[in-house]
């Protein structure tokens, strides 16, 4: 397995990825999400590689896209906090048939590398608590949840 940054060649397969990662949120939570497209993540994934402050990992195995992640850089505009500049992994995803192989934890190990290199002093991302597994990955990496963002639906 290969983790390398995205690739032109790379784009649409990530798009699909990242479209599957879209779909299980939309059929989670239909009352939250509008229904995704492939048309949007390619576009969303198009733009990520077009931003300076935007980076996408891919992880690879015999040429095939079978991982991804999207991270951003982020400066800390809020008072207050002793963070100033956070990694965050905006979307992320391993193909169904390619998971519990160490995919996923080799991404985040090459996305927290990426953030240090970057200056980053933490590392954000959410998980939607209807994703138990994500929630459980992440927590076994070391990710611990700092708050709580709770909805009404009017």
């Amino acid at each position: 397995m290969l983790i390398s940054k995205i690739l032109e060649s790379d784009i649409n397969d990530v798009a699909e990825l990242s479209y599957m990662v879209g779909k299980m949120h939309d059929d989670a939570l239909p009352e939250y999400f509008n229904k995704t497209t492939k048309t949007e993540h390619l576009r969303i994934i198009e733009n990520m590689v077009k931003d300076e402050n935007a980076q996408i990992l891919v992880a690879k195995i015999k040429e095939q896209v079978v991982g991804f992640a999207c991270l951003c850089v982020q400066k800390n505009e809020r008072k207050g906090y002793k963070v100033n500049k956070i990694g965050y992994i905006y979307n992320f995803g391993v193909d169904e048939s390619f998971r519990r192989k160490g995919i996923g934890k080799k991404l985040v190990e090459s996305a927290i590398d990426y953030f240090k290199d970057s200056g980053c002093e933490a590392v954000d991302l959410n998980v939607f608590i209807f994703n138990k597994g994500a929630l459980e990955f992440y927590k076994s990496l070391g990710f611990c949840e700092i708050d709580v963002n709770l909805r009404k639906m009017l």
